[in-house]
């Protein structure tokens, strides 16, 4: 394992047990790149915007993060982890957590991208919003590394691909019912159908 790889399953480990997956597999970094970020913008983002704007529990969280990390919660118990680097703000989320990459995650995109154009605009590159770094490790413990145009085109897409696989997987159900259901004698189908109007009327 080389030293990045290894520095993300260190992060990835020490943030399982704060979001609730079953392994580090689930989940995904999601890393802005700037060119500096400094700690008077971190601490307008946290107290200004997720404390008193979103009305988010933000807690400090210790571990191997690379950097100061923060718990985020909102008030249904959607759950991510902020990381400060002098190179931009990263996101640490569960990607099976369809709520959290939907209802947190975007607002907490949103709003830096925002705090940062409106408070910090000498500061401000515009190209600071043209990409997000993915990244996260395969079931071999491979570094899985892309670039997308924004968070929300990585929530978008991973909740496509869910819905998809959803879909395969309840049509892949009622192919095999219906399978079974050619395979019964006529009677056996008969006498199901009328257990199944007695059921209805009671």
């Amino acid at each position: 394992m080389d030293h990045r790889t290894d520095s993300f399953a260190r992060r990835f480990s020490t943030a399982q047990s704060h979001l609730g997956t079953k392994d580090i597999q689930g989940l995904v970094s999601l890393k802005y790149r700037h060119h500096y970020v400094n700690g008077p913008e971190y601490s307008q983002f946290i107290d200004e915007y997720l404390r008193r704007t979103l009305g988010f529990d933000v807690v400090r969280v210790d571990g191997d993060f690379g950097g100061q990390a923060w718990l985020v919660t909102d008030k249904d118990q959607n759950k991510a982890i902020l990381v400060e680097h002098e190179t931009g703000l990263e996101i640490l989320g569960a990607i099976g957590s369809v709520a959290s990459l939907i209802a947190l995650i975007p607002l907490i995109s949103s709003g830096w991208a925002n705090l940062r154009h409106r408070f910090f605009r000498p500061h401000f590159d515009p190209s600071d919003g043209e990409g997000i770094e993915v990244r996260r490790l395969d079931q071999n413990k491979v570094l899985i590394e892309q670039r997308v145009p924004s968070v929300e085109v990585y929530v978008l897409n991973t909740t496509l691909q869910d819905y998809a696989l959803m879909k395969q997987k309840v049509d892949q159900l009622e192919a095999r019912i219906e399978s079974l259901q050619k395979r019964l004698p006529a009677n056996n189908k008969k006498g199901t159908v009328q257990r199944r109007k007695r059921s209805k009327k009671k």
